[in-house]
């Protein structure tokens, strides 16, 4: 198992910059007021939804396709041979 490395330090910055777009869309919506900032505000925490589910489905499918022409190490498997036909040999 291959670990990730400082993920401490990833999860931290990830927590950062999560709460601090938290906090300038608080500011956009209560205070400003600017329809332009709100749908960017709006379309970014639409993009975070996605980009979650998207984190989610992969990870929760990874590693279980199979390539069914993968060598399992017997007798009867496949063999790759090269094809040396169009080598032309040199004197």
């Amino acid at each position: 198992m291959t670990r990730i490395p400082h993920l401490h330090i990833v999860v931290a910055f990830c927590i950062a910059a999560i709460t601090g777009y938290a906090l300038f869309s608080a500011w956009a919506v209560m205070v400003s007021k600017d329809p332009t900032l709100l749908g960017d505000v709006g379309g970014t925490w639409k993009s975070f939804a996605v980009a979650a589910f998207a984190f989610w489905l992969g990870s929760s499918s990874g590693g279980k396709a199979k390539d069914p022409e993968t060598p399992t190490g017997k007798p009867s498997d496949p063999v790759h041979v090269k094809d040396d036909s169009n080598v032309q040999e040199t004197a």
